[in-house]
């Protein structure tokens, strides 16, 4: 009995306890619901304080076709700055991805108003809006440049109830806001009971949990939304990006109910998968501050977000990633905004536009995507044949640096300058032990020295003895025109000839007479000199041919000393948007003075389309191509390093083993290619930073042939 008894208070204990476990469970599942709602809400401030940014550096220097907001008396309008008081000052390449994320929305909307009669109503939902002031920009009668919005635009904020609260009490505070949705203290308007509603003729601020599909449903009738006269913009900004997929797809999907209804979405995208460089750090940063990415996971490509479109009741989509909308923009405006501020970081500024998609999707079969908005679908890729002669094998080369250059003497390499992430200004000498390289910082023993520098060149010659440094850069718009020889048996520099332009981003190679060849950079100098060792002087060697008019910025150089015969490849235009796509052959002949090189022949295809590659001589007739950046695609573990046969004319891939592209972080930008012994070229330095998601650097990497 006492063991029946002992046993039926147990039990009995034990059921007493089961509701207790489950609300201890549920009161944790909310905790964590909240403190990942609270997360989600956190990315708000980044992107704010970003766009405060730009209103503050870029917009008072664009004229009025570009700024967004101004008064009849060209005056800039503020908005940014009631939601971020302070003033803020991002990188150049956030500052611009953020002013292009402002015309993104922008562009999207002018092109639905463009095309409504004058007589339409639209509602512009913002789901998940933030402290985004996109209301005060088009509904204020000041902004000369919102006067198509003017009486014909009415807003509904859609957000976390915390936030809205914050939000709502902000606008109630500054008269300037509450001036231009017409708030005033009739109780028709305010509603004391509900600190996160407002509602005025023009603007509704309603909080919804957008996980909550019901409650969205819900919303959306309490609008009277259904109506068909009444035309809906949705736009969910980098909102629906923390949801999981099934339930950011019931958002689309409630919306594509209501008739004559647009969607415009801009979020991220991964469309070489997970383990993609800047795809790894950028999912890895929105982990660690405890907002990851979900839905992208699933719609990681332009074609998918077709496909989830269409399959969610919009069937007509225009769909393109954030540097074709750049391409999108006309000439006036990219030519201002390239006179903004000093601007070195293209490379950074193609992979975020690849990482993010723009779509606009509506159910309006009457509609038309204009020319003007339309982007070109990109064309899919095609495998490439494996060149099986050569694999690539990691190896341990911890110098952490990217844009200084290295040379070859003897059987040891050289790499000076360059930054990690500040310029520096030390001179390593690495040498190769079985798979690792060792590192030593040389002392010079010079009483005058280059001052640290990044985006220069080093050229080794005499033998490999002595090495020239020319050019680079302090800041983007501290361009440098001194050039020194190192002597490596003495450790000494020495200033030689200055140029007459400073020059940076530009490329070298050693020519058969053991003189130097710079081509291209950032320089209003020839597009192409010759540093004469003997002489000690720099002579301009341009040659008379079209492809020479223009000074491509950091393209790739190679010479072959047997065939006398070099290759400049790829190289980006001044106006930061042009990559060239070709591979152009020339010939060098020392005994001729007045036209030393002359064009072979020109070989184009779309993956030689690449800013920032280096390339290097297998053979006589076969160039290795690595890295860079391109403005048509991005690169992955089988195109980023590829071979391209000089008299077929075509092009092979040598992957990068799966283990080395998803266990490192390989980003393929500022890195230097060498070769210190017979059919072993090293990859070494490199990385880049990945917009606002932290920087990667590279694992060392040789290639080799197969078999030795």
């Amino acid at each position: 009995m006492r063991t029946s008894h002992r046993y039926h208070t147990s039990s009995t204990a034990m059921k007493d306890q089961k509701p207790e476990k489950q609300k201890i469970k549920n009161v944790k599942q909310e905790r964590r619901k909240k403190y990942a709602d609270l997360a989600i809400q956190g990315t708000n401030n980044s992107s704010i304080a970003s766009k405060r940014s730009v209103e503050l550096l870029y917009l008072p220097k664009l004229t009025s076709a570009n700024n967004f907001q101004m008064n009849k008396d060209n005056k800039l309008l503020e908005y940014f700055k009631f939601f971020v008081p302070k003033k803020i000052k991002r990188s150049p390449c956030i500052n611009r991805g953020y002013w292009l994320r402002l015309f993104a929305i922008r562009s999207r909307l002018n092109s639905i108003m463009e095309q409504l009669p004058q007589n339409k109503k639209v509602v512009i939902i913002n789901l998940g809006c933030g402290y985004d002031p996109l209301p005060f920009q088009l509904l204020d009668t000041s902004n000369v440049h919102s006067q198509r919005y003017h009486d014909r635009v009415s807003f509904l904020d859609v957000d976390y109830s915390d936030l809205l609260k914050f939000k709502i009490e902000l606008i109630k505070s500054i008269p300037e806001l509450a001036k231009i949705i017409g708030l005033t203290e009739d109780n028709d308007y305010i509603d004391t009971t509900n600190s996160d509603v407002l509602t005025t003729s023009n603007y509704h601020a309603r909080p919804c949990d957008l996980n909550d599909s019901a409650m969205f449903s819900a919303l959306l009738n309490e609008c009277q939304l259904n109506d068909s006269n009444i035309i809906k913009v949705f736009i969910a900004e980098v909102s629906l990006a923390y949801m999981k997929p099934d339930r950011s797809d019931s958002i689309i999907d409630a919306c594509s109910k209501m008739e004559n209804s647009h969607f415009v979405i801009l979020e991220q995208l991964i469309p070489k998968g997970p383990f993609e460089p800047f795809s790894k750090q950028m999912l890895a940063h929105f982990k660690r501050n405890d907002s990851p990415l979900q839905s992208v996971l699933t719609y990681n490509t332009i074609d998918s977000q077709v496909e989830r479109f269409n399959r969610l009741g919009f069937p007509y989509v225009n769909v393109g990633d954030m540097f074709q909308l750049w391409e999108s923009a006309d000439e006036m405006t990219k030519k201002e905004l390239l006179e903004v501020e000093p601007f070195d970081e293209l490379e950074e500024f193609h992979l975020f536009c690849h990482h993010y998609v723009l779509c606009h999707a509506t159910n309006n079969r009457k509609f038309t995507f204009t020319q003007e908005f339309e982007f070109d679908r990109p064309i899919s890729e095609t495998g490439l044949v494996v060149d099986r002669k050569y694999q690539l094998l990691e190896y341990e080369c911890p110098i952490d640096r990217r844009f200084g250059d290295a040379a070859i003497c003897g059987n040891d390499i050289f790499y000076v300058g360059g930054s990690n992430p500040y310029r520096v200004n030390e001179i390593l000498q690495l040498s190769i032990s079985h798979d690792k390289m060792n590192v030593q910082i040389i002392e010079p023993r010079s009483n005058e020295l280059p001052i640290a520098r990044m985006c220069h060149t080093l050229t080794s010659f005499c033998g490999g003895s002595q090495l020239l440094l020319v050019g680079g850069r302090k800041a983007p718009h501290q361009g440098l025109s001194d050039n020194w020889i190192f002597d490596t048996k003495t450790n000494e520099w020495l200033m030689v000839q200055k140029l007459q332009h400073t020059r940076f981003r530009h490329s070298a190679c050693n020519l058969s007479d053991d003189s130097v060849l710079i081509f291209g950079g950032a320089t209003d100098g020839p597009a192409m000199l010759r540093y004469d060792v003997t002489e000690q002087a720099f002579q301009d060697i341009t040659p008379k041919n079209t492809f020479f008019e223009n000074s491509l910025v950091s393209a790739g150089l190679a010479f072959n000393p047997v065939s006398k015969q070099g290759v400049i490849l790829g190289g980006g235009f001044k106006d930061q948007t042009t990559v060239s796509d070709k591979a152009v052959v020339y010939k060098y002949d020392a005994e001729n003075a007045t036209e030393p090189i002359t064009v072979v022949k020109e070989i184009q295809h779309p993956l030689l389309q690449r800013y920032g590659s280096k390339i290097k001589y297998l053979s006589s007739e076969k160039l290795l191509i690595v890295g860079g950046t391109s403005p048509s695609r991005l690169f992955d573990h089988t195109n980023s390093i590829i071979t391209l046969d000089l008299q077929n004319e075509t092009v092979k891939s040598i992957p990068i083993p799966i283990h080395i592209w998803e266990d490192h972080s390989l980003m393929l930008s500022g890195f230097n290619l060498v070769s210190a012994a017979e059919d072993i070229v090293h990859i070494i330095g490199g990385g880049a930073t990945c917009y606002g998601f932290g920087s990667v650097t590279n694992v060392g990497l040789k290639l080799v042939e197969n078999g030795n």
